[in-house]
């Protein structure tokens, strides 16, 4: 019989987490048994996550840690994978490119001791907004991105638009800005912010 296949305790487990369905007399099996306690292990067992490292310190905190215990710095966020390379920058000053009439040369604020100076086409781009900078070494387009020439200016990087960020709205070739409250030099959003805040 069914029952005598599936036996007491720990053998029905181990037939449900091997995905095999079973039924007894128009019954379904208990499936819910075997996730909560292997929740419950989850909690009190070790953990499969890894230890972080402070950015601010050094000091190695535990997987569950959401501040640093040595100098209570908050654990740097994961960004998206695909955005490796990818910083909201400042826009601190646009100069149009001579004898070049849609081009101008940005000097943008990345959070690194030196600001980062890229040639855009963007009409949107004045100072003061936030951006999403490719910086060089970033993956555009399946390569990584180098420094270039453009319009005769030497470029450290490249503006992004919505699309090339797999944002929704937002056209292409209009510079993808954000909202004050992303912090200059963190990773950009993996999707459209409001820029009203809300």
């Amino acid at each position: 019989s069914t029952s005598a296949l599936l036996g007491q305790g720990t053998s029905s487990r181990i037939l449900l987490n091997l995905g095999i369905a079973c039924g007894a007399m128009g019954k379904k099996p208990k499936a819910k048994a075997a996730p909560k306690e292997e929740a419950d292990a989850g909690e009190g067992g070790a953990s499969t996550a890894e230890p972080w490292v402070c950015e601010e310190c050094g000091q190695e905190n535990e997987p569950a840690d959401t501040i640093c215990v040595a100098c209570e710095a908050a654990r740097p966020v994961v960004a998206d994978a695909r955005f490796e390379g990818y910083v909201v920058g400042l826009v601190q000053s646009v100069e149009a490119v001579p004898k070049k009439d849609k081009l101008s040369v940005c000097e943008i604020d990345v959070g690194e001791e030196k600001s980062l100076k890229i040639v855009t086409n963007a009409s949107n781009v004045k100072e003061g907004v936030r951006v999403v900078v490719a910086k060089v070494g970033a993956i555009v387009n399946d390569e990584p991105l180098k420094k270039a020439n453009v319009g005769g200016v030497p470029s450290e990087g490249m503006l992004c638009d919505g699309p090339m960020l797999g944002w929704s709205g937002g056209g292409a070739g209009a510079a993808a800005l954000l909202p004050d409250s992303f912090a200059v030099g963190g990773p950009p959003p993996d999707a459209r912010p409001r820029m009203d805040g809300k």
